[in-house]
């Protein structure tokens, strides 16, 4: 399977220190039906397509994403490597096509490094046209989403200790935090899907 554009349009490496063991976060990931309860301003609805293998592998789900900037991007991401608690390869396709990439490394005082690697060429149409001229700032974009991620995904590791019911409090910015946008939009998202004959 080809996973990376062979001209993309971002390709972009962050890091994050977190105060969990490798597999804390490993579960959080894999739990794909919870992803847009505890990150709801990043991944503001989610449609699991394929619960995958018990370690992961294969897990389909079809996505609803934004950040600060007002559009937002539907599509379809898919787990296709798993070195468990280590490592995850994850193909994306829809309104981008590319591939995230996930490592986890446990530090002797009980934090975790996670190393998040996000290569991709954009194919909503819109945002299509414009995405080299405007290249810096949805690189910032995605920087504030990746700081949003990582802040609720350390609330949700403290969640899942206590055993509580609550989730993070989060809501997406404008115009997707108005009653019945989101909904709406994510309609359009319906027919995605994974063909493995046009992504191999």
């Amino acid at each position: 399977m080809t996973l990376l554009p062979a001209d993309p349009d971002f390709d972009i490496t962050t890091h994050w220190q977190l105060d969990a063991r490798a597999a804390e976060l490993s579960a959080i990931v894999l739990d794909a039906e919870q992803l847009h309860l505890w990150c709801p301003n990043v991944f503001m609805h989610g449609t699991l397509v394929d619960k995958g293998a018990p370690d992961g592998l294969g897990i389909t789900i079809r996505l609803h994403t934004k950040g600060w900037l007002p559009h937002s991007f539907l599509f379809i991401a898919k787990i296709v490597e798993v070195v468990p608690n280590k490592s995850m390869t994850i193909a994306v396709k829809g309104d981008f096509n590319g591939a995230g990439y996930i490592s986890l490394s446990e530090t002797p005082d009980g934090q975790c490094a996670a190393k998040l690697r996000w290569v991709v060429e954009i194919e909503q149409p819109l945002i299509r046209r414009i995405v080299r001229i405007l290249n810096p700032i949805f690189v910032l974009n995605h920087l504030w989403s990746t700081r949003q991620a990582r802040k609720l995904m350390q609330a949700e590791v403290y969640r899942r200790r206590k055993g509580a019911n609550q989730f993070a409090v989060a809501k997406p910015t404008f115009p997707h935090n108005l009653p019945g946008f989101r909904k709406r939009h994510f309609g359009r998202a319906a027919p995605l899907r994974w063909d493995e004959n046009k992504n191999s």
